[in-house]
């Protein structure tokens, strides 16, 4: 994709997730692109976006990012669902970027309807094991922030997790339930980093990804029309 800051494409809803602004490996730069290249009316921001933040010392990156959405909040929907990394920053992040907040967003298009939920709710090994959980995700991004710019280390580890591919299927599976219980045709999750869609008994399942690796993912909604993309 070219670096090219004029909107190229239209959309009516972007989702991105888990960009954990403030850590080393994150990449709003890129993000910022993203934003820029679209035309949208609506904006998701489906948990993580923000890790840890330093107020005194924010990059000039991060900062761009955050008054870019807060800027165009004032003519688009911005719609926060809260991940556990950032769950303690939303109240003093949200006004920046006029955004609401959710712990669930739900809505209905054409009839049909949408949940998304960021998916650390379905991580048992989470909610059980905090602390090993965030031992676990600073050692990877500790590899992540030494390994080349193809993220070859990264992929290699993520590859051979078994760990890590059995969560991303089993907030897939709980992440299905948890949207069939509420009458939800499709069900939009973040948390797990891997991007993933899924179809049960009639309701589809899509995962955003993540904007600590390469490549990034994001995903477009037109309808019915729903995609996953790399950016």
């Amino acid at each position: 994709m070219e670096k090219n800051h004029s909107p190229k494409f239209k959309t009516h809803t972007l989702i991105i997730s888990d960009l954990h602004l403030g850590t080393s490996v994150s990449q709003p730069e890129k993000v910022l692109e993203l934003l820029k290249s679209y035309s949208f009316r609506k904006l998701i921001l489906l948990g993580d976006i923000f890790d840890s933040l330093d107020f005194r010392h924010i990059p000039e990156n991060t900062r761009e990012l955050i008054i870019y959405i807060g800027k165009i909040a004032g003519e688009k929907k911005v719609r926060w669902v809260i991940g556990n990394h950032d769950h303690a920053l939303s109240d003093a992040l949200a006004s920046l970027m006029n955004a609401k907040i959710y712990e669930v967003y739900e809505w209905q298009a054409d009839g049909k309807k949408y949940l998304a939920i960021h998916g650390h709710q379905f991580d048992r090994f989470l909610v059980n094991n905090a602390f090993l959980s965030y031992l676990a995700t600073r050692i990877y991004n500790f590899v992540q922030q030494f390994d080349d710019d193809n993220r070859d280390v990264s992929h290699f580890l993520k590859r051979k997790s078994k760990g890590w591919l059995r969560l991303s299927e089993k907030v897939a599976r709980s992440a299905l339930r948890f949207g069939q219980k509420r009458g939800a045709d499709y069900v939009f999750c973040g948390h797990t980093h891997k991007a993933l869609e899924k179809n049960s008994n009639g309701t589809r399942y899509f995962n955003s990804g993540c904007w600590t690796d390469t490549p990034a993912n994001f995903i477009t909604i037109d309808g019915q029309d729903i995609q996953i993309h790399e950016y």
